[in-house]
């Protein structure tokens, strides 16, 4: 499954940012914590179908608003999370409790049928629960790779899923080619 979505900041330049864990994705369909209203995308159960179908295929169901709240909750534990050790902190036990109860929803199980393998449609549920098993596979070992940017203008938050870990920017077209301008003109 690729990682990754379209943003746009206040000053209106959308840009596509992969933070490298669908976990961390789904935490910036809102404004991580900062406040800002404008960046949320999850405003009714039809944005949650949308971002959840675009992302796992066609769901069974459509979200209801039950579904909706709780997706808020497992993005606002995401996104603690991801903040706390981005900064070098501990997560509080309550958002790492939310994150693996949201985890316990089964995934559909694929069954052989006459030769070929038959992939059951996840309901929002079961897709929210892929979001908090990817949160717990990129928070528990790989939690040493969580950063953020080395912008000194920008505070995403991504996975550095490079093979020797030294990634820097949350993108090297955006922040890393802004940082070497930057560095090339005070030259």
């Amino acid at each position: 499954m690729s990682t990754g979505q379209w943003l746009t900041p206040p000053d209106g330049a959308r840009w596509f940012f992969d933070s490298g864990s669908l976990a961390l994705d789904f935490g910036y369909t809102g404004d991580y914590g900062y406040g800002v209203p404008d960046w949320e995308l999850l405003h009714h159960p039809k944005d949650l179908h949308t971002w959840l179908d675009e992302r796992f295929g066609p769901l069974s169901s459509d979200p209801t608003d039950d579904d909706l709240t709780a997706a808020l909750r497992l993005r606002t534990s995401i996104s603690r999370i991801a903040t706390a050790l981005a900064d070098g902190q501990r997560p509080v036990p309550e958002d790492i409790d939310a994150v693996n109860t949201a985890s316990r929803t089964p995934a559909p199980v694929p069954h052989l049928d006459g030769g070929t393998t038959t992939a059951p449609r996840p309901d929002p549920p079961a897709a929210l629960s892929g979001v908090a098993r990817d949160a717990i596979a990129v928070f528990g070992e790989g939690s040493k790779r969580i950063r953020r940017c080395g912008a000194d203008d920008c505070a995403l938050i991504f996975y550095d899923a490079s093979r020797p870990g030294t990634r820097r920017w949350c993108s090297m077209r955006r922040c890393g080619n802004r940082t070497k301008v930057r560095n090339h003109r005070s030259q």
